[in-house]
């Protein structure tokens, strides 16, 4: 069996075709993205403590809510332990906090930023800083009457490339276990590589198994370089630990390349199965959350997405990756995956057996 596993992983290997679906491919997705910065993008959310019985507050919030690009949210009443909660707990951005002077009249303004994307932070900062200067250069009378001052929030605000990242190695595994796998599986039939092993007392089930194995091998070894890779780009994954994450990436890609069987049993011909394999790892890619949130499809959308193993899969892999939480914390994405895992074996064993090829 240890000779049969070898000669596995050195079929695997030397697949140009699945080590592209292991590794260049999701590497891919990671440089180019890297090179964009989100976090600046869209709507900066902003809390404001201020009293708008007040008119020099009334006229700061009126001109921040004038911004385009602030969403703002007044609260009469806010300190620095409920800004750093709305942070990590709402989605905040930044907290204003307005507060009357030492002298009649006058307003101190300070701001908070949670902000950490750089240029994201100056934006935000200069663009509150222009509105502050444009109140004061209103209120004739007091010429200085509003005193701003910015400070960096200390909050762990996760970017959108630390979001990104599980993504990307989650669909770099579903590439490789269904388009590796069935693309592979289709080119042993082709070349009879099938068929000579049916010709010999192997047992079936131990070369499938040889197979199988040898991509779990790779796709761990694929985990570990996109970890790595990730890490250096500015994104740490393994929070709580490598083991966690790795044991959800195995039970995934079990279930991608039982997809892949399943794809290389039902369909012939290497063009025909690896557009069915497409049509499978496409959807999935982009409605279960590689990229961005699900949060922002429609509602049956997002139904049709909670079935999906993919889905599940990037929810724990961020979880345990990103937010420090364990894998037994997982249970209902745990659930899902391992259902996934046992109904898409069974019909992978039903569909693709070596005295078809």
């Amino acid at each position: 069996m240890g000779m049969l596993l070898g000669a596995s992983i050195k079929m695997v290997v030397r697949d140009r075709q699945s080590l592209f679906w292991a590794l260049i491919f999701p590497l891919i997705f990671l440089g180019i993205f890297r090179m964009f910065s989100f976090d600046d993008l869209g709507e900066t959310d902003l809390l404001v403590a201020a009293d708008q019985s007040s008119p020099v507050q009334a006229a700061l919030v009126s001109a921040l809510q004038d911004v385009d690009f602030l969403d703002v949210e007044v609260r009469a009443e806010l300190d620095e332990v409920a800004a750093l909660l709305a942070f990590e707990d709402d989605g905040f951005d930044a907290a204003l906090f307005v507060t009357p002077g030492v002298t009649d009249g006058s307003v101190s303004a300070l701001l908070l930023n949670a902000v950490n994307d750089p240029i994201g932070h100056e934006v935000t900062e200069g663009a509150i800083a222009s509105v502050v200067d444009d109140v004061n250069a209103a209120l004739v009378d007091a010429p200085r009457v509003i005193a701003f001052e910015a400070r960096a929030a200390d909050v762990e605000v996760e970017s959108f490339f630390e979001f990104l990242a599980p993504g990307i190695i989650g669909m770099g595994l579903m590439t490789f276990g269904v388009i590796g796998l069935a693309a592979s599986l289709s080119r042993y039939r082709e070349e009879g590589v099938l068929r000579r092993v049916r010709a010999t007392p192997l047992a079936p089930w131990k070369f499938s198994a040889s197979v199988v194995v040898a991509h779990l091998l790779v796709g761990v070894v694929q985990v570990v370089i996109l970890i790595a890779i990730a890490y250096a780009l500015g994104a740490n994954l393994v929070n709580s630990g490598l083991a966690g994450f790795l044991l959800i990436s195995l039970l995934g890609t079990f279930v991608f390349l039982n997809l892949g069987a399943i794809v290389a049993g039902r369909v012939q011909g290497r063009g025909a199965v690896e557009s069915a394999a497409n049509a499978i790892t496409m959807p999935m890619m982009f409605l279960s959350g590689s990229f961005f949130p699900t949060s922002g499809l429609p509602q049956p959308v997002q139904w049709f997405v909670e079935l999906l193993p993919l889905t599940h899969m990037l929810r724990a892999l961020r979880s345990i990756g990103l937010d420090q939480q364990q894998i037994w914390q997982q249970g209902p994405e745990l659930a899902v995956l391992v259902a996934w895992a046992i109904g898409s074996f069974l019909l992978a064993r039903a569909t693709f057996q070596l005295r078809d090829a």
